[in-house]
């Protein structure tokens, strides 16, 4: 109990946004035309969703995607018209971090664990 069940963020084209995550991440999303929404599959827990929106409105949440390489993910967001917030940095005893901004202004944190 009380664990993250499902993430939102925003997206303004959803097409757009399928172009985007499903390459850099492998996810499948969806377009709920009728609903407004995009689900996001990704592949484990937990799924999540994008609202169709007018404009992207900042948010202060940040959350983390975790990946094998985070320089090579970084490398395919960029060439997918992503850019990169915060490079690969090192998070002492624990792992390293990045940061992303998706092609409509979204940032997504990028996360791999040290070796247990």
């Amino acid at each position: 109990m009380n664990t993250i069940c499902h993430w939102e963020m925003q997206t303004v084209n959803p097409e757009n946004a399928k172009k985007f995550y499903e390459p850099l991440f492998g996810w499948k999303l969806t377009h709920e035309k009728e609903m407004g929404y995009v689900m996001v599959e990704t592949g484990g827990q937990p799924d999540g969703g994008m609202n169709v929106v007018g404009k992207i409105e900042p948010s202060a949440t940040l959350f983390y995607v975790m990946v094998d390489d985070i320089e090579a993910i970084l490398v395919r967001a960029e060439k997918l018209g992503g850019a990169i917030v915060t490079p690969k940095k090192p998070i002492p005893h624990v792992g390293h971090f990045g940061v992303l901004r998706d092609i409509e202004g979204n940032q997504v944190g990028l996360f791999t664990p040290l070796p247990r």
